[in-house]
């Protein structure tokens, strides 16, 4: 067997039979292995927000487009330079702290698997080892023909909370007041409350209506793909992006205005609401397609670059993006990340005592019950595995409504169900907020429920709000459940006690007609023994 050498270092397929070195095909399948791994953790941390937000539905497409923006860029990628052994070692010693740096991000990431942070952070990792895998194969000028595809693998992740949260507000609100404008202009009086649409006595949320930026986002992500797939200027790439968040927004009045219509007029925007959200997705992405033909039309023509360069040395066909051994070790490594993340979670989670399991009864026998439909924004942004709400007329003739939400063990960090609540989430239904009561623990049938009051009013009648987090993990002594939104600081310490979410409940019940604190905590006090059973834990109706 013999070996090779190249100016620009050792062979990485050196010490290989002969029928296995002499075929290029073979000295990736290590690198790829490597690659196809760290990409398949990157994408499972974003399956759950692929799957219970329609926002980020599209995610799941995303990586088979980038493979195809991949392709398109390999077959005009431009002759590769081997580059130096002494750069080629600073790449690797690169990669490997990338790779390196895989273990704490995915120890932070297990109790923390919606921080919109940290999954940026990972997603950084794979698109920088990606970035010098093509870099040793075919240097810089090689790996800088494949940034774009690369750096589309972005679009798959969440946007931050508070770019999200804010755009969402202020699109629905002036959604809003575009379309009772329109409306009353064209003969049917309406008036916008906030995100609220008036017509005659039914009110449209436009939150429901329009779904909140479902088709912004993905109308950002495919003007992207349009401008790296028809290879436009970059003036008019950014040009096809502010167009395509001027069509969605478009569309989206136009569904807003379908729908409040067809409330006014029959009351039958419940059963067509699905049906016109996925034509308006249809109509917007068909839009946003011709609009990038457009912006190809009178295009000069460019010659197309060669589908690879003419001829390159053997020695160059065979070189495989990372050594054999550096790929093998880096699959080892991410493997043992894995192994080592688990363990220092369970580990910590050994000395925790097991949860008491217990369920919610509903009564569904009781007066007036009926039960509620939670809307669209809210199943994105609280991601439980089992909810349900209720409404009914509770004894003593005290108009009740009540949820009941729980997440299994590992589905979300445990700072989520903390960082919505009541004072913020109400006074946007009406409500008004009045004060906080202070805390109230309630012991029913020898399950501990940490309820928070609130004292809201509404239309004048006093509405007691009780707002309880149960969790699973017994508390630290001195630890409290507070509703708040946690910083950096505080999900890092999470991580060094080894507190990932163990599940959680949350109770939110709404109570009229009690005549002071003393008789709603009596009231509730007295349902919740109905209710509230030691037993397999459910939140179901």
């Amino acid at each position: 067997m013999t070996t090779s050498c190249n100016a620009g270092g050792t062979s990485w397929v050196k010490g290989w039979p002969d029928h296995l070195r002499n075929q290029p095909r073979i000295a990736w399948v290590p690198t790829a292995a490597l690659l196809g791994l760290l990409w398949l953790l990157i994408f499972n941390q974003q399956r759950l927000e692929w799957t219970v937000n329609v926002v980020y539905a599209y995610g799941w497409a995303v990586p088979a487009l980038a493979l195809y923006l991949l392709w398109e860029r390999w077959r005009t990628r431009p002759a590769r330079r081997i580059l130096p052994a002494p750069a080629t070692m600073a790449l690797l010693l690169l990669a490997g702290a990338l790779l390196a740096a895989c273990l704490p991000v995915r120890v932070i990431q297990e109790a923390n698997p919606d921080w919109v942070k940290i999954n940026w952070i990972f997603a950084a990792l794979g698109v920088g080892l990606s970035w010098l895998a093509l870099a040793v194969h075919g240097g810089v000028r090689y790996a800088l023909h494949f940034t774009f595809p690369l750096l589309f693998c972005f679009t798959a992740l969440p946007w931050p909370v508070w770019m999200e949260t804010s755009l969402v507000q202020e699109l629905m609100r002036v959604n809003a007041a575009i379309c009772a404008e329109v409306l009353t202009l064209s003969g049917t009086p309406a008036m916008a409350q906030g995100n609220l649409i008036q017509v005659a006595d039914r009110w449209v949320n436009v939150e429901e209506a329009c779904s909140g930026i479902r088709s912004l986002q993905t109308a950002f992500m495919m003007s992207l793909f349009l401008g790296e797939l028809h290879r436009l200027t970059l003036v008019r790439r950014a040009g096809l992006v502010a167009v395509s968040f001027a069509v969605a927004f478009f569309i989206n009045i136009l569904r807003t205005l379908l729908l409040t219509r067809l409330t006014a007029t029959e009351g039958l925007a419940e059963r067509w609401h699905d049906t016109i959200g996925v034509v308006s997705m249809v109509v917007c992405l068909a839009a946003l397609w011709a609009v990038s033909e457009g912006f190809r039309w009178r295009r000069t023509p460019v010659a197309p670059p060669p589908s690879g360069p003419a001829a390159e040395p053997a020695e160059a066909m065979r070189r495989a993006p990372f050594p054999w051994w550096f790929a093998l070790a880096g699959i080892a490594w991410l493997i043992s990340a894995e192994a080592l993340t688990g363990f220092w979670y369970r580990w910590h989670e050994s000395r925790v005592p097991p949860a008491v399991p217990w369920q919610v009864v509903w009564p569904v026998d009781a007066p007036r019950y009926r039960k509620g439909e939670f809307a669209e924004r809210t199943l994105a942004l609280l991601k439980f595995n089992e909810g349900a709400t209720a409404s009914w007329v509770a004894e003593g003739g005290h108009p009740w409504q009540m949820y009941a939400l729980e997440w299994r063990p590992g589905r979300v960090s445990k700072f989520l169900s903390s960082s919505h609540y009541p004072t913020v989430c109400l006074p946007a239904t009406g409500l008004e907020f009045v004060a906080e009561l202070g805390a109230w623990d309630c012991e029913v049938n020898g399950i501990r429920l940490p309820f928070t009051i609130y004292l809201f009013s509404q239309g004048g009648r006093d509405v007691y709000v009780f707002h309880a987090i149960i969790e699973d993990r017994p508390l630290r002594p001195g630890e409290s459940v507070s509703y708040r939104q946690v910083d950096s600081s505080e999900r890092l310490r999470s991580v060094w006690h080894g507190e990932r979410n163990l599940g959680q409940r949350v109770i939110g019940i709404a109570l009229l007609s009690a005549t002071s604190p003393a008789d709603a905590r009596a009231v509730v006090e007295r349902v919740l023994h109905t209710m509230i059973r030691p037993g397999v834990a459910t939140a179901s109706l």
